[in-house]
């Protein structure tokens, strides 16, 4: 069984810059770093010519980040980060509604088109960008919990030429329908958050237990298909899922005939193994060993979790 969202991995340029830039805030904690051998297991794990890495493990509330520096990134092409281009698009940060989140990362090398804008939902929305260029969003909430300092992990998006198809792939992998969809513009407020002129757009929205899963199409400017990207190219790079049973996950999605790097293997203290969804979007499946100091039960019980997870079920319950 799939239990939620583990992290989302994200392949830079410096991974030094990269860990002192997501600890901006409180918002990611470096639990550890770790090396990645270029090794004939790793090369087939990850689809890889050459697995050799240097690699961090992040900590967020209800959410985590693993950063990896390939030694062969030069040699990959940098992806297409436009708000509308197909693939693993962006993460979500929410925090109270203010504009201290905002101001914090880009006085860290953030870059805005905008500042945190309304859509007419009672929350904030901005998108900013590492300084890799890689896609932010950050989300004000009226219902932010009391005494919580520091941001939490919302969801991670795809933005995909189908829509139907890919949602229709997670529900699968997840076991997690889709909970909402709509369609958004033409409208100024939302070319004020997407900074794109008149821009088109549908969207559907799945809850995991700790994080939601957020798919966007766009109409105008239109999503078309994408080239499957390396593991080692710069940008967001895949999403990972928690089982409580890899075996029977690996078994059930080669059963759907599902594009799978191979079988279950040891990495560190879990086991894991890596796939393609329908866009061709890197996935992994990740069941944590005995003692794992990050699981998504730890996460939605941990720290500022509980508040957090108490709040939104509040707030949800209202509206």
């Amino acid at each position: 069984m799939i239990k939620g969202v583990h992290h989302v991995g994200l392949s830079v340029l410096d991974l030094d810059a990269a860990i002192k830039f997501y600890g901006q805030a409180q918002s990611f904690d470096l639990l550890y770093r770790f090396e990645v051998d270029d090794s004939p297991a790793n090369r087939a794990m990850l689809q890889v010519d050459n697995a050799s890495a240097r690699a961090a493990f992040m900590r967020g509330t209800l959410g985590c980040l693993e950063l990896f520096e390939f030694e062969s990134t030069c040699d990959t092409a940098a992806p297409d980060r436009a708000v509308n281009a197909a693939g693993i698009r962006h993460i979500c940060l929410q925090s109270e509604i203010s504009d201290g989140l905002y101001d914090s990362f880009l006085v860290s090398g953030a870059s805005a088109h905008a500042r945190p804008a309304g859509l007419g939902t009672g929350n904030s929305y901005v998108y900013i960008r590492d300084p890799e260029g890689n896609l932010i969003e950050l989300e004000g909430t009226p219902w932010a919990p009391a005494g919580t300092c520091r941001p939490w992990f919302a969801h991670a998006a795809l933005v995909t030429p189908d829509i139907n198809r890919l949602t229709d792939f997670y529900t699968m992998l997840t076991g997690v329908d889709v909970h909402r969809r709509g369609s958004f513009g033409p409208d100024a407020k939302f070319d004020v958050v997407a900074g794109i002129d008149d821009v088109r757009f549908h969207g559907a929205w799945a809850r995991l237990t700790n994080a939601e899963l957020e798919f966007w199409q766009y109409e105008a400017p239109k999503t078309v298909p994408a080239e499957p990207r390396s593991a080692a190219a710069l940008g967001w790079n895949h999403l990972c899922f928690e089982s409580d049973d890899i075996s029977s996950e690996y078994k059930r999605l080669i059963a759907q005939g599902i594009d799978l790097h191979g079988p279950p293997h040891d990495f560190g203290n879990a086991q894991v193994f890596f796939g393609r969804d329908l866009d061709g979007n890197i996935f992994e499946v990740l069941q944590p060993g005995r003692g794992a100091e990050v699981t998504v039960e730890k996460m939605l019980t941990d720290g500022d979790g509980s508040q957090v997870d108490a709040a939104r079920i509040a707030a949800r319950s209202a509206a």
